[in-house]
């Protein structure tokens, strides 16, 4: 859900000092906490007063202040402790519940322990119509998602074709009098104030909103004609009657080419390596990442410069050389599997790679196959030796002369209990 709620806070843990002598020494270090909380009319927010340990078990009684109001107090057992609780629920809330909001808590003496700014809005962004109204729970301390961090959201798109990139007001309000604001990462592309249009640099022409739907709140984002420089993330902005709120974001994503079909690519090397035997048959992988049906689009496969495959319009045409020796899985096109398959190869090895085509939209994927010779084959070729330098020969027979077997006496007179002998 996009828009639903905007999280910043600023966290101070606890910071004790290596020597603690007392819990009220300890307490005199713990650092207030300190958090900012946006949530729109309707919502249920959680806020939390979060205690250390030490604080946890000297307390006797947490309590809930909005400005100088205590609206809620929290009784704690004696030697129970309350670490991680007190947290304040708001339900249902409402503009006017905007405000600071403070934790306190009462044992040896009394600490401020959180500091809470709730901001609330009339409205927020959704990307989903039927998210349209429904409440949110708020949960500042909750660690944020992927998706709020950096979204991924959003539709995937071929180059050439059109797109609408989705956005709501919640609840349904007309959005006729309101200024927004569509940006591609820091740049506005579309802005609508007072009725009027501004078309970024680079957009003239191609970004519209439905006005006719602006009055209900669908402020919806039309880009056509997209170009490989128009992927990447976009955030509408709307501003009335002094608030201003920001959607989560929406992606815009290319369809890849990839040599595996799971969805995580990231580990997979460039180029894809290929191992096979000579003379068997060997699979090039290729799949369309998301999966989408590739019947209308254009294939080729080359090696090289040279096209060996190709299939145009459900029509088939074979390289040179590779007559009746490649094909594909025509009946896998439907799940994005354009992996070519080759028969009886022995020289065939090298850099293939894949080439589809859909309209303005290109992807290509590049596969080495390595082919190797049978196992009795490799024994008895091993390849030719490593080429040594002079200074590597030199040192190479001064590192075994230590070790040369001594050479043969050569023929004369030996002597054996004080007689001489003759070697023959």
């Amino acid at each position: 859900m996009a828009g639903n709620k905007t999280v910043d806070t600023e966290k101070l843990g606890p910071v004790f000092p290596e020597s603690t002598p007392s819990v009220s020494s300890r307490l005199k270090a713990f650092r207030r906490q300190f958090h900012t909380v946006r949530a729109t009319a309707g919502d249920t927010v959680h806020l939390p007063c979060r205690l250390s340990p030490e604080a946890s078990t000297a307390a006797r009684e947490l309590r809930w202040f909005r400005g100088t109001d205590c609206i809620e107090v929290f009784q704690v057992t004696v030697g129970s402790g309350c670490e991680g609780s007190g947290k304040l629920t708001l339900r249902d809330v409402k503009v006017t519940d905007s405000g600071q909001y403070r934790c306190e808590m009462l044992g040896e003496k009394k600490e401020e322990m959180s500091v809470i700014h709730l901001h609330v809005s009339e409205f927020k962004l959704v990307s989903r119509s039927e998210d349209v109204g429904k409440p949110s729970h708020v949960e500042p301390l909750k660690p944020t998602s992927k998706q709020q961090s950096s979204p991924d959201f959003g539709p995937h798109v071929f180059c050439g074709h059109d797109v609408t990139l989705p956005c709501y007001l919640s609840p349904e309000t007309s959005a006729v009098a309101m200024e927004i604001r569509w940006f591609k990462g820091t740049d506005c592309i579309y802005l609508y104030l007072n009725g009027q249009v501004t078309e970024g640099r680079g957009y003239e022409g191609r970004v519209s909103m439905f006005t006719d739907e602006l009055q209900r709140g669908n402020m919806s984002l039309s880009l056509r004609d997209v170009q490989r420089s128009d992927y990447g993330e976009y955030r509408c902005e709307v501003t009335h009657g002094g608030h201003r709120v920001k959607n989560d974001g929406v992606r815009i994503k290319e369809f890849k080419l990839f040599s595996l079909p799971e969805n995580n690519h990231s580990l997979i090397p460039q180029p894809f390596a290929v191992h096979a035997g000579t003379g068997n048959d060997v699979l090039l992988p290729g799949f369309l990442s998301p999966k989408t049906c590739a019947v209308a689009m254009e294939i080729r496969w080359f090696k090289g410069t040279d096209c060996l495959y190709l299939y145009q319009n459900g029509q088939v045409t074979e390289g040179r050389g590779y007559e009746g020796r490649v094909s594909m899985l025509t009946d896998e096109l439907e799940n994005g599997n354009v992996s070519l398959k080759l028969t009886d190869y022995h020289s065939d090895g090298g850099e293939y790679r894949c080439e589809v085509t859909y309209g303005k939209h290109k992807m290509e994927n590049n596969i080495h196959l390595h082919i190797e010779a049978p196992a009795c084959f490799r024994r008895f070729n091993k390849g030719p030796k490593p080429v040594k330098t002079p200074k590597e020969r030199k040192r190479r027979a001064s590192d075994s002369s230590d070790h040369r077997p001594k050479e043969p006496e050569k023929p004369g007179r030996r002597w054996s209990n004080d007689m001489p002998l003759l070697d023959m």
